[in-house]
């Protein structure tokens, strides 16, 4: 019967502490060469469990990195996407945007959830387009994303405006035209009073509903932002 891995150990352990306590003594000749013998019989024993932990290691890597990316659009999950938001905003001033498609119950009820899961990924890649390589860009689940970028020192509201016309554009779906729109609220964080990602997130997700009401009430998209007063040094 094959010995546990953890009996393996034990038995190792056991044996290194016998063989150098042989090693030491100078009455058996035959130490060194039997002490060798034995170790390289309990490494042998012990490689397959180590290369089995090896590869339990990198199956619960790559489980962990699937759990990070959602598996219709590919973007991060809010897990994610939330690591990876803390470290750009350590590394300097940054935006959060929250995104809410408009319309998007009405492409699932007309065309099925094929076609809504179309409509997701374009979404999705426009999203991550306009995040460029250096922001992160998430789907929090259903028709809600969010992404994080660092300040570039271009108007936050202009950057935002294109980026709710990019996301508001039809999508091709078999020769049909699917249109959507997006509310798009955003908030850069040094702008906050508390400038932490989860006071961004509720500051950018309170400017999406503004929009999504006036959205609602048949007027434009403004340009301003509302954003929270700034701190007083």
């Amino acid at each position: 019967m094959a010995l546990a891995p953890a009996e393996l150990i034990e038995r190792a352990h056991r044996h290194l502490e016998a063989h150098a306590n042989t090693w030491r003594s100078e009455l058996d000749e035959d130490a060194g060469p039997r002490a060798a013998w034995y170790i390289h019989h309990d490494l042998a024993a012990l490689l397959p469990l180590f290369q089995e932990l090896l590869a339990d290691r990198d199956r619960l890597v790559a489980r962990l990195q699937i759990g990070r990316r959602d598996p219709l659009t590919g973007l991060a999950t809010r897990e994610g996407w939330t690591e990876r938001a803390e470290q750009l905003l350590a590394a300097g001033p940054a935006t959060v945007v929250f995104i809410d498609l408009d319309e998007f119950k009405p492409v699932n009820d007309r065309h099925g959830h094929a076609a809504g899961d179309a409509v997701l990924t374009v979404i999705a890649r426009r999203l991550a387009d306009w995040c460029g390589a250096t922001g992160e860009a998430g789907r929090l689940g259903g028709d809600e994303f969010v992404a994080v970028v660092p300040d570039t020192g271009d108007d936050l509201a202009e950057r935002v405006t294109k980026l709710r016309d990019v996301l508001s554009r039809p999508v091709d779906f078999g020769g049909r035209v699917l249109r959507v729109g997006a509310s798009v609220g955003a908030a850069n964080v040094a702008d906050l009073v508390v400038p932490t990602l989860s006071a961004a997130l509720k500051a950018a997700d309170t400017e999406m509903y503004r929009a999504k009401r006036r959205g609602r009430r048949g007027r434009r998209w403004p340009t301003p932002l509302h954003l929270a007063p700034r701190r007083v040094a």
